[in-house]
């Protein structure tokens, strides 16, 4: 992979609390809409079989622009394989093709020491991402499956959100993806987790009743 591309000081809303309120009230239920919608609204390019951009440094801030190579793309093919066994194994295998893609774009992206989701206050920090982030990343880690031919039972969805702080809980989005034959959403949570490690993958009312900390809990019950 190459770096192509670093972009700052791209128009952004005032904090990441207004822009994921924007979000809550605009995608707080499954919608058609496509995911390019949510890329566009953060000047994002959808990704394509040569490059395509990753978001990091909160909101979208800063974009990188990754080279897709032959032999990546390979990898991602092969990573994909088990999932033709069927709807679970599809999502099984799609968590860890973003794992792997985030891990090999973090040595151009600067991004290897992103935190898990306890980090709230790195804003500044070009290594570090926001949900908005991890939604547009996991969102354009997908598209590539799709691009690639490689989704056979589900169909990505327009990021979606949680939260009101009024209600309690911090305002927070998801990747999503639908199961073609029950229309069943799936959230796919990248931020939860530091960088490579595989998203969480539940239905969308389960993410919606669960907090990001019993979410990291149910993997490492010790903590790390």
């Amino acid at each position: 992979m190459t770096k192509l591309l670093l972009k700052a000081n791209v128009r952004r809303p005032v904090g990441a609390i207004a822009a994921t309120l924007f979000l809550v009230a605009a995608c707080s239920s499954p919608t058609l809409r496509s995911p390019e919608i949510y890329l566009n609204s953060y000047a994002v390019s959808a990704p394509n079989m040569q490059r395509l951009f990753v978001c990091h440094g909160y909101e979208c801030r800063l974009k990188t622009a990754i080279a897709l190579r032959a032999h990546e793309l390979d990898q991602i093919r092969k990573l994909m394989a088990p999932g033709q066994a069927g709807p679970a194994a599809e999502r099984a295998a799609i968590a860890t093709t973003i794992a792997w893609l985030e891990d090999r774009v973090a040595p151009i992206a600067g991004t290897a020491a992103d935190r898990d989701y306890r980090d709230l206050l790195s804003g500044s920090d070009p290594a570090q991402l926001d949900c908005i982030d991890e939604a547009a990343n996991s969102t354009s880690y997908m598209m590539v499956i799709r691009n690639l031919g490689l989704l056979k039972y589900h169909t990505i969805g327009h990021p979606i959100s949680k939260g009101f702080l009024l209600d309690g809980r911090y305002p927070h989005v998801t990747a999503l993806l639908l199961e073609n034959e029950t229309g069943e959403p799936y959230a796919i949570d990248s931020w939860i987790f530091a960088n490579g490690e595989e998203p969480v993958v539940m239905t969308l009312q389960d993410w919606k009743d669960t907090s990001s900390s019993a979410m990291y809990r149910a993997r490492y019950p010790n903590g790390i």
